[in-house]
């Protein structure tokens, strides 16, 4: 995804675009943790734990096919470990839906809880990135004593990475425009070893022209953010309903 489509979306103005941005990074990574903490469980508690991220995502104005296509982009990474407990454990369990009750392996109950996780932290993750401006994080994870190098080129990746990717739709679609019949799969490698080629040297050109500019601004090796984060009574509320939610999720599991 474009950085400025997120980038639109966090302009937007919402109860959860106002809250500050350190309130919603610690509740998004102790919901985070919380999820993947999880044991084997049944589908229906994963199902309960989702409807917060889902609420939240339908409250912040984000498209649910953006979302949707987020998720399906990195699945094949996180699907590729989950279909292999299919065939690490054949052991027949029951797993329960709710009153219904189904046959299958602990293998596949162990896919689908990993898969339906991924989703649910996905969906965390891209509330709050769609939610609060990318230079409000980074002055988050600082507040949170992330050390300052690991924040800065956290910062250098976001910008920079997106600059190769234009970069790189560019020559594809020069390509395209060119390539009028297949030539055979010694001539295409070679032309795809010259793109790769053109877009490494694109990148170190880019890097040295935007160390330069960096420099000539000013730029002391930290990210000051331009209006200083501080909490607010939204931020308490919304930290005693996250709290509340966690609770009731306890308690959930505790009859489940």
């Amino acid at each position: 995804m474009h950085h400025a489509v997120m980038d639109r979306l966090s302009m937007q103005s919402t109860f959860l675009h106002h809250l500050d941005a350190r309130t919603k990074l610690i509740v998004a990574m102790i919901f985070t943790v919380f999820v993947i903490s999880l044991p084997q469980t049944s589908i229906s508690f994963l199902l309960v734990c989702a409807s917060g991220p889902f609420a939240m995502l339908a409250f912040s104005r984000v498209p649910l096919k953006l979302a949707s296509l987020q998720i399906l982009c990195l699945s094949p990474f996180v699907a590729v470990f989950a279909l292999s407990m299919i065939f690490y454990d054949t052991t027949p369990v029951k797993p329960a839906f709710g009153p219904l009750e189904f046959r299958a392996t602990a293998g596949v109950l162990r896919c689908i809880v990993i898969l339906v996780k991924f989703a649910i932290t996905m969906t965390t993750l891209i509330v709050l990135s769609a939610t609060t401006r990318f230079s409000d994080i980074l002055a988050a994870l600082t507040w949170l004593r992330l050390p300052r190098i690991l924040v800065m080129q956290i910062a250098l990746l976001h910008r920079y990475i997106f600059i190769i990717i234009d970069r790189t739709c560019n020559v594809l679609r020069a390509r395209r425009g060119r390539k009028f019949r297949n030539l055979g799969i010694k001539y295409e490698l070679k032309t795809a070893a010259g793109m790769l080629g053109n877009i490494a040297a694109f990148s170190t050109d880019t890097a040295c022209r935007v160390s330069m500019a960096m420099a000539a601004r000013g730029f002391t090796g930290s990210i000051e953010p331009l209006i200083k984060p501080k909490f607010a009574g939204n931020d308490l509320l919304f930290a005693v309903c996250f709290a509340i939610y966690i609770a009731v999720l306890f308690v959930i599991k505790g009859i489940v």
